[in-house]
């Protein structure tokens, strides 16, 4: 993607994107790449707002996640859930394949959601109850399910055991025992991504975009995808206590459901697992582009990215110590 971009942030795969929402070509101008390419229509670019297009190569994780993500955040637009207003195609669909000079991309576009991204540090006990009672109401909108659909990854501390970190394998071995020991809960449709990054807020009420990470899943993994940064980098000891209270509080008004604190270290373990997983293939393409490219902000990427896998590491064995 990146060879496609020229120097006022413009491609003809975005372009090609476009089109399918006749927005012009040359309009969308690059955001960032992460779960999916994002593309913008700046402020004054187009009578419908600003527009961000996202896409992802079909056949790929990314694509299939992006498919299952409009898919549900269509159903929960016409349910009058508060998400981000979706922008039908000119053939009326939510959700594009389209042929670009990098190959078919799964597309789909949307409206900037209105509102404050808020922070950690400006909630307080009833800001976090609301956003608590927002993931309830997602769930309960998302409608009830019976069984797994493989979204969840359950088995994330068995593929962990044979990880040749021998203190990763012992921890992930005690995770595993407990996981297949715990009942797993109710399971919803899930978010797999409700944090505040992910939420705009406008009088009292949060609207919720990126459903990339959606999916079949138990109500406590959500939870604590949900309160990552409530949760911090110390199992033992939430960082934020009185707002997972709150949050814990607002969620279980909202559906009867109550989530323990082991819950949610358990399942906020399987998370910093599946990033241990990822932690080689990511970390060994880096070493591929840096041997090949001499710039700096690629070599600040790669020690940012060694950091974090690092404390999720951390998370990982601190997880198992107190949950044993």
């Amino acid at each position: 993607m990146r060879t496609t971009v020229d120097g006022e942030w413009r491609s003809p795969v975005a372009d090609a994107v476009g089109a399918h929402w006749d927005i012009p070509g040359g309009v969308l101008r690059y955001w960032r790449s992460s779960a999916a390419h994002v593309f913008v229509v700046p402020p004054g670019g187009d009578a419908r707002g600003v527009l961000y297009a996202r896409f992802a190569p079909a056949g790929s994780t990314a694509g299939a996640r992006l498919h299952r993500g409009a898919g549900l955040h269509a159903r929960l637009s016409d349910a009058g859930v508060p998400v981000a207003p979706l922008v039908w195609s000119r053939g009326d669909e939510a959700l594009e394949l389209v042929s670009t000079p990098l190959g078919e991309m799964v597309a789909c576009v949307v409206r900037r959601a209105e509102g404050e991204e808020l922070e950690v540090e400006e909630l307080d006990a009833g800001v976090a109850a609301t956003w608590g009672a927002a993931l309830a109401g997602f769930h309960q909108a998302a409608g009830q399910v019976e069984s797994a659909d493989g979204h969840e990854p359950s088995d994330v501390f068995a593929r962990l055991i044979t990880y040749p970190d021998q203190d990763i394998s012992d921890a992930a071995h005690v995770l595993n025992a407990l996981l297949d020991s715990w009942a797993p809960g109710p399971l919803v449709m899930g978010h797999g991504d409700f944090e505040l990054d992910n939420l705009r807020w406008s009088q009292g009420q949060a609207t919720c975009f990126d459903l990339d990470e959606c999916g079949v899943m138990p109500v406590a993994a959500d939870v604590a995808s949900a309160v990552r940064d409530l949760l911090g980098k110390n199992p033992g000891t939430p960082e934020h206590p009185e707002l997972l209270e709150a949050f814990l509080a607002g969620y279980g008004q909202g559906t009867g459901l109550a989530v323990s604190l082991g819950e949610l270290q358990l399942h906020r373990a399987a998370l910093a697992a599946q990033q241990v997983l990822e932690a080689r293939t990511v970390l060994a393409a880096d070493a591929a582009v840096l041997e090949s490219e001499d710039n700096g902000w690629l070599r600040e990427l790669n020690r940012s990215l060694a950091s974090h896998y690092a404390e999720q590491r951390d998370i990982v064995l601190a997880s198992a110590h107190v949950l044993s």
